[in-house]
């Protein structure tokens, strides 16, 4: 909180999940000719280009994710198309009913291609009561029944993922678990684990967690030890995306001996990864560099570039924090020529932010905001909500020290809404303890109280290392207002 500059590090890993919604706006102006453009660069439809347009005004996404956000429609719209033609059933009414689906998919009536797909999974879901009366010689049968209304869920639920309606397709892969016969445990596990990230997606951890850990569950009596690490590691990002580390640190020393027990190099070198960020986040920098350069270790025996980026990222991040700006550039510029080796967006959105934070540090704001604000651009192109939020602030940070303190508090109070929006904990109280100082410095104590205390009270449910200095801030704010 305060005068600290957020840099990203390394993101945390988790095995499954990759986008997050935008903001809201009004609908666009395309032009004739932009709209043909369109057409001819994602191989679509007129009708098809309409109907995605219609879903990015209904989602009131902004303008400036336009591009971004219609390839990553095309691309579902085209890998549900794709399922249809790969998956028949028996019945000829179900098919038929997919194949109406599958044609009102591509007229962009999406929710008659709902009720379609619904049909069929309830005469599925029939005819499944049906052969359950005579399981004993229709038990072939059954389980073709079962597979097929599994599929006609997942198909439902890839199609509200498509329309950004997380929630809903969280619904329709537990409907693919429940649907599936008894033997089909991996493919429980896979549905039970998409159901959890697209939970996580939006911050509804509680749920995700129940989800993970029935996944957890069954990996243990089928004795899956790799998707059971996997599973451990995600149970531990929840934990850490909550600020409770002690828990999450605890499932990540169960993943990493199984991942040393099997051989799974990659797994070893995520956990290792993960406890290190634990321990930076804790603030204990000597033990986390010890974790990070294990894992730089592993990633070059293994060629394993993207690995090997972040963690270079997160080593700079602690010589970063401790002030040795000149060691943390040297590794951050690693990790970015890495990622652009391999074009990691990701890694290269956040390598970019963290040089900017050294930049920052050295004074060298038109530097820092130059690579803030190409790091930026490609946090709108892949939709990464939790850091364009860090981001963000570390905006606001270098226009508050350029005297602008009206560009800064619009930069915080944006921040400030995704983080609220995402259930991201540790933003919102970075956002809100910024708000709160800037109010302070302008000697606007009675706007400045309840930021501050709001990032204290989420600071106390985080172990954050800062919190004391923030109750001694509140305090300070508190007495200042007394009559």
């Amino acid at each position: 909180m305060g005068d600290q500059f957020h840099s990203g590090g390394g993101e945390q890993n988790i095995a499954q999940g990759q986008n997050a919604i935008g903001k809201q706006v009004n609908n666009y102006g395309i032009p004739p000719e932009l709209f043909a453009q369109y057409v001819r660069d994602l191989g679509v439809t007129d009708s098809a280009l309409t109907s995605f347009f219609k879903i990015l005004e209904q989602e009131k996404v902004p303008s400036w994710e336009l591009a971004s956000k219609l390839r990553e429609i095309a691309f579902r719209y085209k890998e549900l198309l794709l399922r249809f033609e790969a998956v028949t059933s028996d019945d000829p009414q179900v098919q038929a009913l997919k194949d109406q689906a599958k044609q009102a998919i591509e007229n962009g009536e999406y929710d008659r291609a709902d009720e379609l797909l619904n049909q069929a999974k309830e005469r599925d879901r029939a005819a499944v009561a049906t052969l359950k009366a005579s399981l004993a010689e229709q038990q072939a049968a059954l389980e073709k029944r079962q597979l097929s209304e599994a599929q006609s869920c997942v198909e439902q639920a890839k199609l509200q993922e498509m329309q950004y309606h997380y929630e809903k397709a969280a619904e329709y892969y537990q409907e693919a678990a429940a649907a599936l016969p008894e033997g089909h445990k991996r493919e429980r596990v896979d549905y039970l684990g998409s159901a959890g990230e697209n939970l996580y997606r939006i911050a509804h951890y509680a749920e995700a967690l129940r989800l993970f850990e029935q996944g957890l569950s069954i990996e243990r009596e089928i004795g899956a030890r790799k998707e059971e690490a996997r599973s451990l590691n995600n149970i531990s990002q929840i934990y850490d995306a909550q600020g409770e580390y002690s828990k999450a640190l605890d499932y990540l020393e169960q993943s990493l001996p199984i991942c040393q027990e099997i051989g799974d190099n990659e797994g070893i070198g995520i956990a290792l990864n993960n406890i290190s960020q634990i321990y930076h986040a804790k603030g204990d920098y000597p033990k986390a560099l010890t974790y990070l350069e294990q894992s730089l270790v592993l990633w070059r025996e293994i060629n394993h570039k993207e690995g090997k980026g972040r963690t270079l990222s997160n080593i700079g991040a602690i010589y970063d924090v401790q002030g040795d700006h000149a060691a943390a550039l040297k590794y951050y510029e690693q990790a970015l020529a890495v990622s652009r080796e391999i074009k990691d967006k990701q890694g290269e959105s956040t390598y970019l932010n963290n040089i900017s934070a050294v930049y920052y540090a050295q004074d060298k704001h038109d530097a820092a905001l130059e690579h803030l604000e190409q790091s930026m651009a490609i946090k709108h192109q892949i939709g990464d909500r939790r850091n364009e939020g860090r981001t963000l602030n570390n905006m606001g940070m270098i226009y508050e020290d350029k005297g602008d303190c009206t560009a800064a508090l619009k930069q915080y109070e944006q921040a400030l809404a995704i983080a609220k929006e995402i259930g991201d904990k540790a933003g919102e109280a970075d956002a809100s303890g910024k708000i709160g100082l800037l109010y302070a410095k302008q000697g606007e104590l009675a706007k400045a109280e309840p930021y501050i205390s709001r990032a204290v009270e989420l600071m106390e449910q985080m172990e954050h290392p800062d919190l004391k200095a923030a109750r001694e801030v509140l305090a300070a704010i508190r007495a200042k207002l007394q009559p």
